[in-house]
This record gives C-alpha cells, sequence and structure tokens, in this order.
C-alpha cells in the first residue's frame, strides 16, 4: 500500500474509531477462536504498530495510528480473555463498542487461575514484582508462567501489557510508573 492509501485508510479508521467494535476493529467474527484473534492482531501490529512509523514526518498521522493501535490492543486484550470477553458481549448488546471497567479486577488468589505449580510461584512472584513497581521482573515471572503452561489468558495479556508498558518507557524515557498511571484504565483491567 502506498504511503497516500495508508493515510487515507488511517484517517477513515480514525475518524470511525468509536463506532468499531473490537471485532470489526480486528476483521473478526463473533465467534473467531483465540488464534484467529492472536493473528488477526499481530497482522494488524505488523502494518499499524507506531514504532514501524516512528520515522514518518506527519506527527497528526503519528498520533491517530498510536491512538488506533492502542484500541486494537485493548480489544486483542478484551477479547483473547474469556472472562473479559463474555464481559464484553454483555456491553455489545447494551449497544457499547467498549469494554471499561470502573474498577480493576485483582487475582488475589494464583490457584484460581494457574494449575501448574511451578508456574504459580512465578506468577505469584510476577504479580508482587507488579505490585512494587518493577515491571522488568514481573515480565520476567509471567514469561516464566508462559513457558511453563503456554499463553494463559490470564497471564498473556498482563505480560503483553507490562511488555507495552515498558516500551512506552523507552521510548518516552520516563519512570514507568508515571506511564502506568496515564494509560487508559481498559489497557489496565485485563484481570
Amino acid at each position: 500500500m502506498d504511503p497516500a492509501q495508508f493515510k487515507t485508510r488511517i484517517e477513515q479508521i480514525y475518524a470511525d474509531l468509536e463506532r468499531y467494535s473490537y471485532y470489526e476493529l480486528l476483521n473478526l467474527k463473533p465467534d473467531a477462536t483465540f488464534d484467529q484473534i492472536q493473528q488477526s492482531f499481530h497482522r494488524m501490529a505488523l502494518s499499524m504498530h507506531p514504532d514501524r512509523h516512528a520515522t514518518n514526518p506527519d506527527k497528526a498521522l503519528k498520533r491517530k495510528l498510536h491512538l488506533i493501535y492502542k484500541r486494537v490492543a485493548e480489544g486483542y486484550r478484551v477479547l483473547s480473555n474469556t472472562e473479559t470477553r463474555r464481559e464484553y458481549e454483555a456491553c455489545l448488546e447494551r449497544g457499547e463498542m467498549r469494554l471499561i471497567r470502573k474498577e480493576k479486577k485483582k487475582i488475589t488468589n494464583p490457584e484460581d487461575v494457574i494449575d501448574n505449580h511451578q508456574a504459580r510461584k512465578f506468577f505469584k512472584l510476577g504479580l508482587e514484582a507488579e505490585d512494587k513497581g518493577d515491571l522488568k521482573t514481573a515480565v520476567l515471572h509471567f514469561k516464566f508462567v508462559m513457558d511453563l503452561v503456554g499463553e494463559h489468558p490470564d497471564v498473556k495479556p498482563r505480560y503483553d501489557m507490562l511488555k507495552d508498558i515498558m516500551d512506552m518507557k523507552k521510548r518516552s524515557r520516563r519512570p514507568a510508573s508515571e506511564i502506568k498511571d496515564e494509560a487508559p484504565k481498559s489497557m489496565l483491567d485485563e484481570d
């Protein structure tokens, strides 16, 4: 796609962003499987990730692209988690296109989420590191969990979110705690 077509596409998506459901934004059917959701997200990320367009001189376009990408990532996180997907389905029935939680649900008992004993230990350590603001350690522990049990639907979105925050921190050179506080509630409320 040439740059003019790409810009037109981004302008169109941005103009209608509030009208798109996560399914429409990710070009998915409502009965999409986890693999289909993941594939669609990765396909969108390959073409729209803000880092791919960092050298584009059009700052307005880069800002719109960043907002679209954040919404795509939000949709991925919601749809790839069974619980949040169910909540989102209820939102759609009420005519709401986004899942915005009022309060963050905290996982207090890792045994409720992870069956593997060793992975459960790493998950608990990851949660503790995240609570202390040590995102690098939290990401490392969540990665260990996924190495042991695969891309668990309660771990993968949290891992991705923290990686995104760390990436934003690297780009902005600001403390991760400041960036996390600025992130939209919907992006932080996976579990």
